[in-house]
């Protein structure tokens, strides 16, 4: 039976009254385990269906206002904890948290062995991937922690304002997580590891049988500045793969719907637009800036060492 005292923090910015399939999908196994699991989502009616759907699965909801990611959402909600609102037990009372939030598409039910994973590991705070990209960090959308993790958790949460950009919730409160974490010399571990940084991984990942993928890649949600880092770092087969494809073929759960993958952004258009844009900086853009980086340095007499090339 779920407990109070083991929490699922879901955090998720929807439109609309319903919730999509991919989201029920790990909202309805999440409950299926020990945890008792809170939907934390932005402010907005919610359909008579939404609402079944939670009250049947025993998903507790919290609406908030859509302002500072899903770290905000996790501060607020933890905070209102810490002042008695809400009927939960006391905030002291909670042994284990787990972070998730809808930034990833969980298409295989794997949350049973990624809680067990989590719990016979010996570190206190544990992922599911790390980030060696800027500092080694842990990523935020699936994050156990234990209760030797707690304090600090708490501590970066409340002390660090809510971010108004994505790169500053990323660089100050996920980043900034792992080094409180570091700080306080709680133990951290994830349980999946990759050659290349996380983003360019997840074919590889796929193939491991993860079950799980950056919901940004299916959409092929990029700026040109994204786009160019993939390039730069030579993962343009990362940035072009077909992830429906690789996911389908890899296997989807018996109850999780193809039609709930999330589609490219945009019209027919936009994408071979940007399609042909991501082909020929590859291909031509990119080896030519290559070079007149390398010129630049011989004409500064500098070594070639820098970020910049990179």
């Amino acid at each position: 039976m779920p407990t109070n005292s083991k929490l699922v923090l879901y955090a998720s910015y929807q439109v609309g009254e319903d919730l999509p399939g991919y989201v029920r999908f790990a909202l309805k196994h999440l409950a299926e385990t020990d945890f008792t699991v809170v939907l934390l989502t932005n402010n907005r009616p919610l359909s008579a269906e939404t609402n079944t759907f939670l009250e049947e699965n025993g998903i507790r909801l919290y609406l908030t206002e859509n302002h500072g990611f899903d770290f905000g959402m996790w501060h607020r909600f933890l905070k209102d904890l810490a002042q008695g609102k809400g009927k939960f037990a006391p905030l002291t009372s909670i042994e284990r948290i787990l972070l998730v939030n809808d930034s990833i598409v969980y298409y295989q039910n794997r949350f049973a062995d990624f809680i067990k994973r989590a719990e016979t590991c010996t570190a206190d705070a544990v992922s599911l991937t790390m980030n060696n990209e800027v500092t080694p960090h842990l990523q935020s959308f699936f994050l156990y922690l234990k209760q030797e993790a707690l304090g600090a958790f708490y501590m970066h949460l409340m002390e660090t304002p809510e971010q108004e950009t994505f790169y500053d919730v990323v660089h100050r409160l996920e980043i900034g997580l792992s080094n409180a974490f570091l700080e306080a010399e709680v133990q951290t571990e994830s349980l999946f590891y990759t050659e290349r940084p996380v983003m360019f991984a997840y074919p590889e990942l796929i193939a491991q049988g993860c079950g799980f993928v950056k919901r940004k890649l299916l959409q092929h949600r990029f700026d040109a500045k994204e786009r160019m880092h993939f390039i730069r770092n030579k993962a343009y087969d990362a940035l072009s793969a077909d992830y429906a494809a690789l996911i389908k073929e890899a296997g989807l759960a018996n109850d999780f719907k193809e039609e709930w993958l999330p589609k490219p952004a945009g019209n027919i258009i936009t994408q071979t637009r940007d399609t042909l844009l991501e082909k020929g900086f590859h291909k031509i853009g990119w080896p030519i800036l290559r070079k007149a980086i390398k010129m630049k340095y011989k004409i500064l007499g500098r070594k070639l060492d820098g970020a910049e090339y990179e």
